[in-house]
């Protein structure tokens, strides 16, 4: 009989609405500061943001927006961009964030996963979407978030707040959702174990369980007043989660719109930032860049890393340099509600190349099933590592057939980690089973890079894989077997994905020429193969 672990709740998680936390915390933290724009140093108190959030969610609701409905953000991190997510959240619909860069292929396919009714812009998203929407089955109203649309028609958060009346937001009240674990609150675009991308549907109940035990002493121990630099992009599942946490505890968001080197750590020390959100490529910044002894650390009592496997060399180069003490290694998926497992203060693992992920939170049953007969394993034996409990996502926005494919029938997510765990239920994650790229904490979806290349005429097969690059993980990479008779250079084929797809999903690692795509008897591409064919740099 194999081994399940589980982590049961000291204490339940709340059982009132997301939208209905947060307004008690904006109230209670009223004329306290809650965001600060690294770039420009504008600010926005707990009370500017409850004020602006109600009269948007009035303005949503007067415009026939009702419980379950979808809002999207199309944007880059900015101060107002809480406005409307919270306004979501208060009001019972269902916020769908979006990542600015995308294309319009992009865009295309992912807008007809949740079917928004609105979606705020920003000038750098508002002409692609405006192009796209005519071409679309229902119809949406585009709002801009900068103070200058470029269409006339189309009008601004600021307008619409500007001639919203007055309201009693210290009376308001959030709409009543009834079972908080059956309400969707987020719809988050993830690739999950394969395939093309897809709606992560968290609930009302995930994401207060997540932020409920992360902001505890034991885990990241942020307190009222704590300072969180925060350059994640709004639109990830981490950020989401790291926005949720500060609002709930009274703390500081510095926010960054992209991350600039000198300005990162300008902030970190003008701000006293006491925790740092992060991914594996910013560690290695910190541990090799000249300019980073120019800076003093000593504010951070946390720093926090996930979204990608973290080396030990790296980790430990970092301590030593800037001398933080602990570095909180993560391990979790959209899929889990951002965090699964995180490793504790004391963790010292010099003798693994990736670092331990430390026990399950809270309420998670854990196992490791054996790759072929589904088998529970026990201790130390490696297989696919499955989640069970209050985290679990509530499946695939409009796609039961992804949910089953990743939810077994007896409620197991299985994650396409391959691993195991030790006799303290520490997690160790040693592979991957599942076919994702992870390039710098993103998760990019080969057979969607294979799709865009497949409608190439010159192109008659092709395979992705992820090339290892230690500044950003991995880099998509592409093999192609082109079509007789025809000419197509590597450039032309990147040229060609940049057009279609973000700069994430870029085949960096290069394209590779070949007679035919190595497969199994039933068509799967065999990327082991592929991976032994990369050309040694």
């Amino acid at each position: 009989m194999g081994k399940i672990f589980e982590r049961r709740l000291e204490r339940p998680s709340p059982t009132i609405s997301v939208g209905q936390a947060i307004l008690e915390k904006l109230r209670e933290n009223g004329d306290e500061v809650l965001l600060i724009d690294g770039h420009n140093g504008n600010q926005m108190t707990n009370k500017g943001l409850l004020e602006k959030s109600v009269k948007f969610a009035n303005f949503l609701q007067k415009n026939g927006i009702k419980i379950g409905d979808r809002i999207a953000i199309a944007s880059e991190n900015r101060i107002d961009w809480l406005i409307p997510a919270c306004a979501t959240f208060y009001i019972g619909a269902i916020l769908a964030s979006y990542n600015p860069l995308y294309t319009e292929y992009e865009f295309q396919y992912l807008l007809n996963i949740a079917k928004p009714r609105i979606i705020l812009v920003s000038q750098r998203t508002e002409r692609l979407i405006a192009k796209i929407v005519p071409n679309l089955s229902w119809k949406i109203t585009l709002i801009e978030l900068d103070d200058q649309p470029f269409a006339t028609d189309i009008r601004t958060l600021k307008d619409i707040l500007n001639n919203e009346e007055a309201v009693d937001f210290l009376g308001y009240k959030a709409v009543d959702i009834g079972d908080n674990s059956k309400h969707p609150l987020v719809i988050l675009c993830s690739s999950g174990t394969t395939g093309l991308p897809k709606g992560v549907t968290l609930s009302h109940k995930n994401l207060l369980a997540f932020i409920s035990k992360i902001t505890q002493p034991e885990y990241l121990d942020i307190r009222h007043r704590d300072r969180i630099l925060l350059f994640l992009p709004f639109f990830h599942g981490y950020a989401t989660g790291m926005l949720l946490a500060c609002m709930y505890t009274g703390s500081i968001i510095v926010m960054m719109s992209a991350f600039e080197q000198e300005l990162f750590l300008d902030l970190i020390q003008k701000y006293k930032i006491t925790h740092l959100p992060l991914v594996p490529p910013i560690l290695i910044f910190l541990a090799k860049h000249p300019l980073v002894d120019k800076y003093d650390f000593r504010s951070v009592r946390e720093l926090v890393c996930g979204a990608a496997p973290l080396a030990m060399d790296v980790a430990a180069a970092v301590k030593s340099r800037i001398g933080i003490k602990y570095i909180r290694n993560g391990y979790g998926m959209t899929e889990l509600s951002v965090v699964s497992n995180l490793c504790g203060r004391e963790d010292e693992d010099e003798s693994f190349e990736n670092a331990a992920t430390g026990v399950s939170l809270p309420g998670f049953l854990s196992k490791v099933v054996d790759l072929e007969t589904q088998e529970t394993l026990d201790v130390g034996q490696v297989g696919e590592i499955c989640y069970m409990g209050e985290q679990l996502m509530m499946g695939y926005w409009n796609n039961s057939e992804a949910t089953r494919q990743t939810i077994d029938h007896d409620g197991w997510l299985h994650t396409g980690d391959v691993g195991y765990f030790d006799d303290k239920g520490n997690l160790r994650v040693v592979n991957r089973i599942k076919e994702l790229i992870k390039y710098k904490g993103y998760q990019v979806s080969p057979t969607e890079i294979e799709t865009v290349l497949l409608s190439h005429p010159a192109v008659k097969d092709t395979a992705v894989i992820g090339r290892p690059d230690e500044r950003s993980g991995e880099i998509p990479m592409a093999f192609i077997v082109r079509q007789p008779g025809t000419t197509i250079t590597v450039q032309d084929l990147q040229d060609f994905v940049k057009q279609k797809l973000s700069p994430q999903k870029w085949l960096r690692g290069g394209v590779q020429f070949i007679d035919a795509i190595p497969k199994n008897p039933s068509g799967k591409i065999l990327r082991r193969e592929l991976q032994a064919m990369i050309p040694k740099l």
